[in-house]
C-alpha cells in the first residue's frame, strides 16, 4: 500500500500491531512477556566525543504537553529529551523537570535545551542588542536564560546546551555567546555544548565541526530536502571530527501536503534518516501515544522494506510539499521583503504539527515590518517558492489563525 492510499488511522493501526509484536509496550506486559520484551535489543550509537550512548530514537518534547506521555517514553526506553528555553513559554522545561523528579531518573536521562537570541536574518548574524522578542546575544543574557532553565528543569546542569537556530557560520562563532557557553561548561552547568540548525545546514554543520568549542550538532535532515546529500556530506565531515550528530525534522511534519490528503510514512521517513550511521539519534516530535508507538517500532530494526523505499521515492517527488526548506530564495520575490521562511515555519507548526500555540509564538517573534502584519497591506502576494509552495494561500491561512 502506498502512502497515497494509507491514511493515518491505517498506518497507526499497523504500527501499533508491530509494537505489540515487538514487545515494546512494557507496561502492558506481565511475567514472561515483560522479561522477553526487556531483552529486545535497541540499536544504540555513541554521540561523538561525548561518549554518551543513546538509542537511535529520542524524544523531541517541543509540542508535547502531557507529562504521562513523557513518562511512557522513558518507561519504554527513551533516554534523551530535547527541549528549549522558549518552548511553551518555559512550561515545556517545567514539565520535564517535574517528570524526572517524580520518576527519580535525572541521572539516567540526557537533557538537551536550547537558548535563543535576537537575529538579523538578512545578514545571518545574531544581534548584540535586544530585539523586540528575543534578548541580545550577550554573555549575560545567555547565563540568565540558563539559570532560569536549570530552575525549571530542577537540575544543577543540562547535558547538552545548544545555541539555537543558527543559519550561518557567523552565528556559530559569535564571540560573546561562545564565551558564555565555555563559561557554563567550566562551571559544570552544561556537560556538553551544541548548535541547532534548520537553515543552511551544510554550512552551519561544517562551521560547528571546525571549532574546538562544540561537541554536538542538532540538524534538520529528512527525505524531502533537495539538499539532503549536501547535508549528509556535512554530517560525515562533522562525525569524522568527533562531533555528535542528532537529527530533527526527520519526518518533515505529519503530512506531505497542506491539505492533509497525503500522509508521511513516518516509520519509513525515520528509518531513512537513521540509516546514516553518522547520525547518533533522532528527536521526532511526539504528542500522542500513537506517535510514540510508531517511532519506537524502529528502535531495533532500521531496515527499509521495498514498499517503504517506494513510498519515500514517490513522496520526495511531490510538488508543493508542506515542509519548507528555509532556503530564503523567496524573500527577494516578496515586495515587502517579509521573513517568508519564518511564516512558512509557523504554517508548518499550524498544519504539519497541529500546534497553534507554537505557530503563534513563531509569528510573534517577528517585527511588524518583517512578519504577518506587513502582509495585510498587500492585495496580492508576490512571493514565489522555487519548490512550488503556494505562499499566498499559506499566508491567508495564518492570518485567519492569528
Amino acid at each position: 500500500m502506498s502512502s497515497k492510499n494509507m491514511n493515518r488511522r491505517d498506518f497507526l493501526g499497523k504500527a501499533s500491531i508491530g509494537l505489540a509484536v515487538s514487545g515494546l509496550g512494557f507496561s502492558a506486559l506481565k511475567g514472561d512477556q515483560k522479561e522477553k520484551a526487556e531483552k529486545q535489543k535497541f540499536v544504540y550509537r555513541t554521540l561523538g566525543k561525548t561518549k554518551i550512548k543513546l538509542p537511535v530514537v529520542s524524544m523531541g518534547v517541543m509540542n508535547a504537553d502531557n507529562p504521562h506521555l513523557v513518562k511512557k517514553a522513558l518507561e519504554v526506553g527513551i533516554r534523551h529529551l530535547d527541549t528549549a528555553h522558549g518552548y511553551q513559554r518555559g512550561n515545556n522545561e517545567k514539565m520535564i523537570g517535574q517528570v524526572l523528579k517524580e520518576m527519580g531518573m535525572r541521572k539516567e536521562v540526557i537533557i538537551g535545551t536550547k537558548m535563543s537570541f535576537a537575529q538579523d536574518r538578512e545578514k545571518g548574524v545574531f544581534r548584540l542588542e535586544d530585539g523586540e522578542r528575543r534578548p541580545g546575544a550577550s554573555e549575560e543574557n545567555l547565563m540568565k536564560q540558563l539559570e532560569i532553565s536549570l530552575e525549571r528543569l530542577q537540575t544543577e546542569y543540562v547535558d547538552i546546551l545548544h545555541l539555537h537556530a543558527c543559519s550561518s557560520p557567523e552565528m556559530v562563532t559569535t564571540e560573546p555567546l561562545i564565551n558564555a557557553l565555555v563559561k557554563a561548561k567550566k562551571m559544570g552547568k552544561a556537560r556538553f555544548l551544541g548548535v541547532s540548525t534548520h537553515s543552511n545546514e551544510p554550512g552551519v554543520i561544517r562551521a560547528v565541526a571546525d571549532t574546538d568549542v562544540y561537541d554536538v550538532v542538532l540538524t534538520a535532515i529528512n527525505f524531502t530536502q533537495d539538499n539532503r546529500n549536501e547535508i549528509k556530506n556535512a554530517i560525515k565531515y562533522a562525525a569524522d571530527k568527533g562531533v555528535g550528530v542528532i537529527a530533527m525534522k526527520t519526518q518533515g511534519g505529519r503530512r506531505l501536503q497542506h491539505d492533509g490528503s497525503i500522509e508521511v510514512n513516518h516509520q519509513a521517513a525515520l528509518k531513512w534518516v537513521l540509516n546514516d550511521k553518522n547520525i547518533c539519534t533522532a528527536i521526532p516530535g511526539m504528542t500522542t501515544f500513537d506517535q510514540l508507538n510508531v517511532d519506537m517500532t524502529v528502535m531495533n530494526d532500521l531496515t527499509l522494506s521495498e514498499q517503504e523505499k517506494r513510498d519515500l521515492q514517490l513522496s520526495s517527488m511531490l510538488p508543493g510539499k508542506l515542509y519548507c526548506q528555509q532556503c530564503r530564495q523567496c524573500i527577494s520575490t516578496c515586495s515587502k521583503r517579509v521573513e517568508v521562511p519564518d511564516l512558512m515555519r509557523a504554517y508548518m507548526y499550524y498544519k504539519g504539527y497541529e500546534n497553534v500555540t507554537q505557530a503563534r509564538e513563531t509569528l510573534a517573534e517577528l517585527s511588524e515590518v518583517q512578519g504577518l502584519q506587513a502582509c495585510k497591506s498587500c492585495s496580492i502576494c508576490t512571493a514565489e517558492c522555487v519548490r512550488g509552495i503556494q505562499i499566498g494561500k499559506r499566508v491567508q491561512a495564518l492570518q485567519q489563525m492569528a
